[in-house]
């Protein structure tokens, strides 16, 4: 029968309690590394409360960008009708030959390029909106891979 590791016969006594207490050593390290790595349910708590923090922190902003976008877009939109209001002015003014003529023709060519920029500035602006039917950032951070970096 195999007897345990300090059931060796033929070591000195003192050989034999430098062993013992070596191992007492060892046994006292792996409690104390295990009892601090031991999460408690109150650990668990605080994490869940962190979490549910974070992600409606997240879906606040998420949402708080989308109207800012929603803003952004119809801003761009504003000022593209604007510009290409001035521009038909100056064409009309241009056309009856009201004054500079010229300065009329480039400024009424100034604006429509004003107004094709201020579009595509819309555009952009609501490419980065999330598509309708999908969450964002909340329906995210539930599915698959949510820890992941994205």
């Amino acid at each position: 029968m195999l007897g345990g590791v300090n059931s060796e016969t033929g070591l000195p006594p003192r050989r034999q309690q430098e062993i013992d207490a070596r191992l007492d050593a060892v046994r006292a390290r792996l409690q104390e590394l295990g009892e601090r790595d031991k999460v408690t349910a109150r650990d668990l708590v605080a994490f869940a409360q962190r979490l549910e923090s974070a992600r409606r922190h997240a879906t606040e902003a998420h949402a708080a960008a989308e109207l800012a976008l929603v803003s952004s877009a119809e801003a761009f939109r504003r000022a593209a009708a604007t510009h290409e209001r001035v521009a038909r002015v100056h064409e009309r003014t241009a056309a009856s030959g009201i004054g500079d003529v010229g300065e009329h023709e480039r400024q009424a060519a100034f604006h429509r390029a004003a107004t094709a920029a201020e579009q595509q500035r819309a555009e952009h602006a609501e490419s980065l909106l999330s598509p309708p039917g999908q969450a964002g950032c909340a329906a995210a951070a539930d599915g698959p891979g949510a820890g992941a970096a994205s």
